[in-house]
């Protein structure tokens, strides 16, 4: 199964990576095995475990 890893650009994002982080951020863009972010920049999606676009207000103690 692949990763689905695209949406709107400014779409706020939350990714939770392969070893339990959260990153939350405005969808930039996706290019050649990496998720863009305005907040985090370029990340592999090889260290992607999930990504989903926020629908609800997320606490911000969740990020590292």
């Amino acid at each position: 199964m692949t990763l689905h890893t695209s949406t709107y650009k400014g779409k706020r994002i939350l990714i939770i990576l392969k070893d339990g982080t959260k990153l939350i951020g405005k969808f930039k863009d996706k290019k050649s095995g990496y998720v863009i972010t305005e907040e985090h920049g370029k990340i592999s999606t090889s260290t992607i475990k999930a990504m989903t676009i926020c629908k609800q207000a997320i606490k911000r103690k969740d990020t590292p």
